[in-house]
């Protein structure tokens, strides 16, 4: 009897959703994620990264991770939200990826209630004033 080869495919987990993905698919998808943020989130996105590498084993599936889960956050949000988790030393504390991510998808939250909010403000009648 000959025995079947069994092909292994590297696999990563994901650190977000503890999803697996073929590994090659990884460095995929990290690619296409990247060339679709703007240069200033990338030097923010790395910039923490490389923050957070000095704590714990960083790999290309956490970043894409985190990246997967921004997509479709304003820049701007990303940015001020990666400054803000730093500024209150969220690395020095032990707080990961997960939470980070968490940070910028809260504050896009507040952000786009904040900006109904306003519309529906803007669209109202102001009460007449007393003469």
């Amino acid at each position: 009897k000959k025995k079947k080869k069994r092909i292994v495919i590297p696999v990563a987990k994901c650190p977000l959703c503890k999803g697996t993905i073929n590994k090659k698919d990884v460095s995929l998808s990290l690619e296409r994620l990247r060339l679709a943020r703007s240069p200033r989130v990338l030097e923010a996105v790395d910039k923490i990264f490389s923050s957070l590498s000095t704590h714990w084993n960083i790999q290309d599936v956490d970043m894409c991770g985190l990246l997967t889960e921004i997509q479709g956050i304003d820049d701007n949000i990303v940015i001020e939200s990666i400054k803000k988790f730093a500024k209150k030393g969220g690395v020095d504390k032990g707080y990961g990826i997960k939470y980070l991510s968490a940070v910028i998808k809260n504050e896009n939250k507040s952000y786009l209630l904040r900006q109904e909010y306003e519309r529906k403000n803007l669209d109202r009648i102001p009460p007449k004033l007393k003469d």
